[in-house]
């Protein structure tokens, strides 16, 4: 991540906006496939959003986004950049960092977010994530990368949220 202020960043949450975050994932692609090192994709979902919307009102939830993205940064300690994908979704590219080890990052992210409560005037809440997680495969364009993870987590999604799904 970078300055809050900069064109190519969100400056809501600190993240990466997508264009500039799949400018990085294509270049992390190129240099995996180079070095043949491993690459994973967190595709990372704020569960219930519009419910959270209602119930505690839109600037409590972007309040909350951005202390997910704080815990996820935390998490991956300087492992890779984040980026925001679309309103409740966001992804971090993790080179050198396997599948199993990514899943270990985004069991740690979903235990963080169990330990912070945010608040809004309706009171206090807690926001839970959905993960895909994808690594890449010999050949692989980064589209298809980031499609795979951003799959894994619909199918977190589809089986009850607060979970982590592996492709």
């Amino acid at each position: 991540m970078s300055s809050k202020h900069a064109p190519h960043v969100c400056p809501l949450t600190g993240a990466y906006l997508r264009p500039h975050f799949e400018s990085l994932l294509a270049k992390a692609v190129s240099d995996a496939t180079l070095a043949r090192m491993p690459l994973t994709i967190l595709w990372v979902d704020a569960d219930e959003t519009q419910e959270g919307n209602d119930a505690h009102g839109r600037e409590a939830m972007d309040v909350a986004l951005s202390g997910l993205v704080d815990e996820l940064a935390a998490e991956l300690d300087g492992r890779g950049p984040i980026g925001r994908m679309e309103g409740d979704a966001f992804a971090a590219s993790l080179y050198a960092v396997t599948p199993d080890m990514g899943v270990r990052l985004a069991e740690g992210l979903r235990g963080r977010l169990r330990e912070r409560r945010f608040r809004s005037a309706a009171g206090g809440f807690r926001l839970t994530v959905s993960v895909g997680v994808a690594g890449l495969r010999p050949g692989e364009p980064y589209g298809n990368l980031l499609e795979a993870a951003e799959a894994a987590c619909v199918q977190a999604k589809q089986a009850g949220r607060d979970r982590v799904v592996v492709r």
